[in-house]
């Protein structure tokens, strides 16, 4: 996945398909602070837990990912 196409699923929904053949479901999301983007990935459950205030998630790196269908928001919950 290039940056550009990054772009449109910014921490929204979706079913992401990765380099290794296995679909996760989730958000991912980029950290800007840095000097170089750094990208996380989250379970829906662990990213819109109120709980988790700082949204943390493990590092994600937008090569291992080749595909990205959006899931519809209202499924959430």
């Amino acid at each position: 996945m290039t940056r550009s196409e990054f772009i449109q699923v910014n921490d929204r929904p979706c079913r992401f398909k990765l380099k290794s053949g296995k679909e996760v479901f989730g958000v991912i999301w980029e950290n800007s602070t840095e000097q170089t983007p750094v990208y996380f990935f989250a379970t829906l459950g662990e990213r819109f837990d109120v709980r988790n205030k700082n949204g943390f998630g493990v590092t994600i790196h937008l090569e291992d990912i080749v595909g990205a269908e959006l899931i519809n928001s209202s499924l959430v919950g």
